[in-house]
């Protein structure tokens, strides 16, 4: 729809430069939604006619069409019309989320679609002012045809409140040759009103372990190297990355500001560049937007578990853990049969050796699925328990899917916020 704007507007252009080519004596400009619009050749009015000629073909396309006389300069305001309008509306109450995952992947997919609607429905308003002219200028169409995406993955890595989720979406490119290679983006998703909708978006561009630190004269860091070793595709290998005043850093995927004095050699750091233009002089030099120092406390119990082949990473605090287990039922949503278990699975918990009967810590549980089974649940096919989300996915193997139950902590036990600490960490692992 917003191509058809778009495409009205340059109708308009196109005419001006007909009537410009057939009209002769004092030159005159053509101003463009307040912008000179320039021709190839210089147009020139002698009468009316020629006003009334793009009156008579803008005005429908729904611009307006006035002569400033003084300043001899034809002002043409192309808008919305009101069908376009309506249209958009329908679109974002067909595509706005009502939970925050279904917001994270409703942006992922149309990235991947290269959706340029898609994309901008799902944004508050300060971001939607920020891609509106890039989508505009790509007639909505985003990304390019090759590398194409394959795939993506969405995971919850952070929620600062009940109205604040950030989650990492992995993408999967490929291109003729069929080979691989990744991108990373942060997306911070807030409810707005009665709606879920992304409010930043932090591209990753750079990751890797900082191997130099440069500071100023006055002993403040002037920029940081980082090299990442892992050989992956998809982020640079290298960066020299430029801290200014417009740069934030935070402590891995919290909302948890840090110094840039915090910055040293052997970090690990994942970086997402500003948009103004970068020397790209390998290795690259670029500001930085954002920061994240991925490091975290060292933890030294892993429980390993060989029948689905996951581990999970723990403090030291939790070295004499306890193992509860207990199964997941999955109610069917047919017609009918409401009420029926269709679906059950294992729930391994990971219990604190402090806990008692009397004064119970708050668990780590994890939900097991099948890939069948974790696709049927996302189609909706059946439901778990009454709460309104369904478990958001941990980690998954080429067999299983593992998850964390929804409103797991409603009760806000002891020890629930080292628990959310831990979630942060990225604790599970596939082999």
């Amino acid at each position: 729809m917003k191509k058809r704007i778009f495409v009205a507007i340059t109708v308009v252009a196109l005419l001006l430069c007909l009537a410009a080519s057939v009209l002769a004596a004092s030159t005159i400009k053509l101003v463009l939604n307040g912008k000179e619009f320039k021709t190839a050749v210089s147009p020139k009015v002698v009468n009316k006619k020629a006003l009334a000629l793009v009156r008579g073909i803008a005005e429908p396309l729904g611009a307006t069409v006035t002569w400033d006389d003084k300043n001899k300069t034809l002002l043409i305001e192309a808008k919305e019309m009101e069908a376009q309008k309506t249209q958009m509306l329908r679109l974002e109450e067909a595509l706005t989320p009502k939970d925050p995952l279904t917001a994270a992947k409703t942006w992922a997919e149309g990235v991947k679609t290269r959706n340029g609607a898609m994309q901008y429905v799902v944004m508050s308003s300060n971001l939607r002012k920020e891609f509106y002219k890039q989508f505009m200028e790509a007639n909505w169409s985003t990304g390019v045809s090759s590398p194409w995406i394959e795939s993506y993955k969405v995971t919850e890595k952070y929620k600062v409140d009940k109205k604040m989720y950030r989650f990492e979406v992995e993408f999967t490119y490929t291109d003729s040759t069929k080979e691989k290679f990744f991108s990373k983006e942060y997306i911070t998703v807030n409810k707005i009103e009665d709606n879920w909708l992304l409010s930043s978006i932090e591209k990753i561009e750079a990751k890797g372990e900082i191997t130099k630190v440069t500071l100023e004269e006055d002993k403040k860091v002037k920029s940081i190297f980082v090299q990442d070793k892992t050989g992956e595709r998809g982020s640079y290998d290298q960066a020299s990355v430029i801290i200014d005043h417009r740069t934030r850093i935070f402590k891995g995927y919290t909302d948890q500001e840090l110094q840039a004095s915090d910055l040293h050699e052997g970090a690990k750091v994942e970086v997402a560049f500003t948009d103004e233009p970068r020397i790209m002089i390998y290795p690259v030099s670029a500001p930085a937007k954002t920061i994240r120092m991925m490091e975290t406390e060292d933890n030294t119990v892993v429980y390993r578990n060989t029948q689905y082949d996951f581990s999970f990473s723990l403090p030291d605090s939790w070295k004499d853990y306890m193992l509860v287990l207990d199964k997941w039922e999955g109610y069917s949503l047919k017609e009918g049969e409401n009420g029926k278990i269709v679906e059950t699975g294992p729930i391994l918990s990971l219990r604190h050796p402090e806990w008692t009967a009397k004064n119970p810590r708050q668990d780590i549980p994890i939900m097991i699925f099948t890939l069948t089974q974790w696709g049927l649940l996302q189609q909706e096919k059946f439901h778990i328990g009454a709460a309104p989300m369904g478990p958001s996915e941990l980690g998954r193997n080429n067999k299983y899917v593992f998850a964390l139950p929804a409103r797991y902590n409603y009760a806000f036990p002891t020890g629930y916020e080292e628990v959310e600490s831990i979630l942060r960490s990225n604790p599970l692992k596939t082999d």
